[in-house]
């Protein structure tokens, strides 16, 4: 008997419903509550949140009036967006969609936004064109993604050494969308201008060790990797990964804030 491979989006969905992303969402609130002043979303505007997750900067662009479609491959994850939009009295629509393959109309949308979201589409290329068609001319496309160099690309790349190589080459990893650069190259054309700043993101824990725990119980890439390893690499994995974190602590009473830098780019559409 044969089996239907599974599509990327399939693969997405199975490790998002394994554990509860939430916690990890009520911390990243500020970064977008800046990404939609960033981009200027105005009240009555047409937004879409693309790999919206649990609705952080969907429901950021609804506190400023917008009329917003949050969308993602998990749908317990838009149930809980809009468990949080009923909570606020905030109107939010909601789609199950794939960031390849956006089900909406070309230029649907006055203003697309992802926060650490469309960065994981295995096609860059392709994401990065779905945004700019669903988008319409004039509008703009905001974004947030961890910078190649910052803590969190750094621990992307402790737990790749204990992981097994790919079997093929899957093209550049995520955090490549942090380098303005980059993102010029996916848009091209597409985009008539690109401004970006690097930001940094607070990471605040009873101490780094706390902060490795609290990332593999919550963070779905992270809780499955972690569970691919033996007990010894977990160890190491662990050791590592807080001596990382450690590494960008700022605070001098025992406890952990460390700063994760990230990338808010806003490309206006041709």
């Amino acid at each position: 008997m044969t089996t239907t491979p599974q599509s990327p989006a399939d693969r997405a969905r199975k490790v998002w419903e394994a554990t509860d992303y939430q916690p990890i969402a009520t911390r990243d609130v500020l970064v977008s509550e800046l990404l939609a002043r960033a981009a200027d979303v105005r009240s009555g505007q047409r937004v879409l949140d693309v790999a919206a997750g649990s609705g952080n900067t969907a429901l950021a662009a609804a506190r400023r009036g917008a009329r917003v479609t949050a969308a993602d491959v998990v749908p317990g994850l838009l149930e809980t967006a809009s468990r949080r939009a009923a909570v606020e009295g905030l109107e939010l629509g909601v789609e199950v969609a794939d960031a390849q393959e956006l089900p909406f109309a070309d230029g649907s949308f006055d203003v697309v936004l992802s926060s650490f979201g469309v960065m994981y589409a295995p096609d860059q290329p392709r994401a990065a064109a779905e945004l700019l068609r669903v988008c319409r001319p004039g509008g703009r496309v905001g974004l947030v993604s961890w910078t190649p160099t910052g803590l969190t690309a750094r621990l992307q790349k402790v737990m790749a050494a204990f992981l097994p190589a790919p079997r093929a080459a899957s093209g550049p990893p995520p955090v490549m969308w942090g380098d303005e650069d980059h993102c010029r190259g996916l848009f091209g054309a597409g985009a008539a201008s690109v401004r970006s700043r690097v930001r940094v993101n607070e990471w605040c824990a009873p101490s780094a060790v706390a902060q490795v725990e609290f990332l593999v119980r919550h963070l779905p890439p992270w809780h499955a990797a972690f569970g691919r390893l033996d007990p010894e690499a977990r160890r190491k994995v662990s050791e590592a990964a807080a001596a990382e974190i450690d590494g960008e602590n700022r605070a001098e009473d025992g406890t952990l804030v460390a700063e994760a830098e990230y990338l808010e780019l806003v490309a206006t559409v041709a």
